[in-house]
């Protein structure tokens, strides 16, 4: 079953999140969790099975094209399709905000994630490249 994610399974997806070997990084705090629940709560997904979370996936939209992050199973679920549910859930939600296009950011050395995205139909963009700069509060 794919749902919503609430603000009480945070702890139990960040767990997920270092299960399935994301790097917590600024802003996957809980405070910037929160934030991005007021902004648009219907992107950030949980699958659930026998009431436990076994993956989750956060979405972004800015109005042109929608984003992927933290696509997340735990081990001993993954390569049951829970991934490809998750991903399919918020491509279909984001189409209906308007995206005509959705692009997901994988780490090079997360070798399993960029296989998985390819294998869905994601195709590497080998003339972009993501530039970033830590803001301070």
């Amino acid at each position: 079953m794919i749902r919503e994610f609430k603000i009480d399974d945070y702890l139990i997806v960040a767990d997920l999140w270092q299960a399935a070997g994301l790097i917590l990084r600024p802003g996957d705090e809980l405070e910037d969790v929160k934030l991005k629940l007021q902004r648009d709560p219907d992107l950030f997904l949980v699958a659930e099975q026998d009431d436990t979370i076994v993956g989750s996936v956060i979405g972004g939209w800015d109005g042109r094209r929608g984003w992927i992050y933290h696509v997340a199973v735990k081990p001993d679920h993954q390569r049951k399709g829970i991934g490809l549910g998750l991903v399919r859930e918020l491509e279909k939600r984001l189409a209906s905000k308007g995206a005509k296009k959705v692009n997901a950011q994988v780490y090079k050395r997360n070798e399993r994630s960029s296989e998985f995205f390819r294998a869905i139909g994601y195709e590497t963009q080998p003339d972009l490249m993501m530039i970033g700069k830590q803001l301070r509060k």
